[in-house]
């Protein structure tokens, strides 16, 4: 028995009313599970399913176990793993081909790589009939506290918010910095659209667990990558400074490997694994400098009640209560609370910190609650819109291409206002590739 047949054959008669194509922004290509974007996406797509009736297309540079949802396609889509050469190329025959608009519907355009959004929008309205609402989420901005580079993409991705109805970044922190930013290139009015725009998504943590019985003790976790802005030789200074004191501890680094007697490289296969790493740990530490995207480091470890030595400013007062107590100001403050943090077994629980931070509670607050994403503006009930109904209604059911193909019309007719009515109308089923007469 063909089992793949069934299945692909359930696939297209299910119901989806919402077409959404999700554009990536893929970063750490050495293991894509555990890349923040895929860690996004797979809590974002099983909340907007449980809530809409929701096809996903997700442009992926490989397939991704984690996304692989009945309601999901992935399709491939080559870019550079360079990041900086990654934000410059755009493959707009590549993008044609995937929307497929004859064929195929996108409602909602969800990018989360701004700087590709202004292209988005120009290769789909000039070059199919969709007029799909464009939405987006960004973590990182190539500005000059992160982006050591002679030219950067800031423009670009400036130009690509502007696209959007809503674009999400991790924190007001990082908002006001990529506004302050523009404000050095953009008129007021421009700065204006991108306070509107630009609202803060704060991400989210898996269920909360309970600390492993069996802590490492004086064992300090730096679970971030070895970058200048993670602040990583920043950390390996001052840890050599504190290590001519003391030699009483280990230092566990999951991406990083330096040649240091405090230091000790773990690896682990699976995020299970990881996380069961992390539950293991006396606390961890965050060492960014000038710029920081929310940490999702961060966030795992809080997740298994797993203090962190954090920076008092950038983005971290926002994800910790005001009266958290491990919050340094600068190196020797770090060295105080380091050294405390190593001494005392009695640790503040962050349960209560992490608990606020499941990503359902999370995510259902961004995009205003998500209603106004779906809310997608129908035309009037015109003499195309009642041919329409009468072609399905007549066929009983009718893919997207023989509908175009009977009505005659081309790239011209502007098709997302008739499928917008047509969402209305309760005796028609939306399918993957067509529509069914479900009435009488």
């Amino acid at each position: 028995m063909d089992i793949t047949h069934f299945t692909e054959e359930a696939d297209e008669l299910a119901e989806y009313k919402y077409k959404v194509l999700i554009y990536g922004n893929y970063t750490y290509r050495e293991n894509l599970e555990a890349d923040s974007l895929v860690v996004v996406l797979k809590n974002v797509i099983p909340y907007l399913t449980k809530r809409y009736s929701v096809h996903f297309t997700i442009v992926v540079p490989q397939s991704i176990k984690s996304l692989s949802f009945p309601n999901v396609d992935q399709v491939i889509l080559k870019l550079p793993s360079y990041i900086n050469t990654m934000r410059t190329h755009f493959d707009a025959t590549r993008l044609l081909e995937i929307m497929n608009w004859r064929e195929k519907d996108f409602d909602i355009i969800y990018t989360h790589l701004p700087e590709h959004t202004a292209q988005i929008a120009n290769c789909v309205f000039n070059n199919t009939h969709f007029r799909p609402k464009i939405i987006g989420y960004s973590h990182w901005f190539e500005v000059p506290k992160n982006a050591p580079y002679e030219k950067t993409m800031l423009m670009a991705a400036l130009a690509g918010v502007l696209e959007m109805d809503e674009c999400g970044v991790n924190s007001n922190w990082l908002k006001q910095l990529v506004v302050a930013e523009a404000e050095k290139y953009l008129a007021k009015p421009l700065i204006d659209r991108l306070n509107k725009i630009i609202q803060p998504h704060y991400l989210g943590v898996d269920m909360t667990l309970d600390r492993s019985p069996n802590i490492k003790k004086k064992s300090v976790i730096f679970n971030h990558r070895p970058s200048s802005y993670t602040g990583w030789d920043w950390f390996c200074g001052v840890v050599d400074e504190i290590w001519k004191t003391r030699q009483d501890f280990t230092v566990y680094s999951t991406l990083a490997q330096v040649d240091r007697p405090w230091n000790q490289k773990i690896t682990t296969k699976t995020r299970e694994q990881y996380m069961e790493t992390l539950a293991s740990m006396q606390f961890g530490v965050g060492c960014f400098q000038n710029y920081s995207a929310w940490s999702i480091s961060v966030t795992d470890g809080l997740s298994v009640n797993v203090p962190y030595l954090l920076p008092s400013g950038l983005c971290y007062p926002e994800m910790v209560p005001a009266d958290y107590p491990y919050l340094y100001d600068n190196k020797e403050d770090f060295i105080k609370k380091f050294n405390e943090m190593l001494d005392n077994d009695q640790y503040i629980d962050t349960k209560d910190i992490a608990k606020s931070m499941i990503w359902e509670n999370r995510i259902e607050h961004w995009f205003g609650g998500w209603d106004n994403v779906f809310n997608l503006k129908a035309m009037s009930d015109t003499d195309g819109v009642k041919k329409v109904t009468s072609l399905i209604r007549n066929h009983k059911y009718i893919s997207k291409k023989d509908l175009l193909d009977k009505l005659g019309w081309g790239v011209h007719i502007k098709w997302t206002g008739y499928r917008n009515k047509l969402r209305e109308n309760p005796d028609i089923k939306f399918t993957k590739h067509g529509y069914e007469w479900v009435g009488t």
